[in-house]
């Protein structure tokens, strides 16, 4: 009865693991429904503001920057580009939030990806576990069925035998 022994204790280590990682693809599965909420209510405003473009503003500032801090030219041309950079600036500002909400787009968009794999991967471990769980009980299912026939023989045996108080019981009848 060694053997199981083992078995059980080897299905009590299974179910274990099985437990553990379905609370964590239960947390992995809030994770991944919270980051789809995210992702939905930023898709109306990011529709929105879909045709605007950061990039040249950007560039227009690196470019008076750049030309600020290298060229000489007359002052009143500095002041030209000084307030042509203020205005850039003001206009970036304004355009922060579409930002924002792009870089937190693409990072919802990378969370969502890491989750599904971690899902997926996690699937893949159970689905062995089970397996793995399947053939254990299976194993112990024999050795039970083992057991019940071994005891049913030993059953039966007993009860072909006669007790020596039934055969004194016989003897005083008789």
């Amino acid at each position: 009865m060694a053997g199981e022994e083992e078995v059980r204790s080897e299905i009590e280590e299974l179910e274990k693991r099985k437990a553990e990682l379905i609370e964590k693809i239960k947390k992995v599965n809030r994770r991944l429904r919270y980051k789809k909420y995210e992702q939905k209510a930023l898709e109306p405003f990011l529709e929105q503001t879909k045709t605007v473009v950061v990039e040249p503003y950007r560039r227009r500032k690196r470019i008076l920057e750049f030309k600020i801090s290298t060229q000489a030219y007359t002052p009143k041309l500095e002041r030209e580009w000084l307030k042509e950079v203020k205005k850039v600036d003001k206009k970036l500002d304004e355009l922060k939030e579409i930002e924002r909400a792009r870089r937190k787009k693409r990072y919802i968009d990378k969370d969502i990806d890491e989750a599904e794999k971690e899902v997926g991967h996690i699937e893949i471990e159970l689905k062995s576990l089970r397996g793995d769980l399947k053939k254990l009980y299976d194993a112990m299912r024999e050795f039970r069925s083992v057991a019940r026939k071994a005891a049913g023989v030993e059953k039966r045996a007993q009860d072909e035998m006669v007790s020596l108080g039934d055969i004194a019981l016989i003897e005083k009848e008789k």
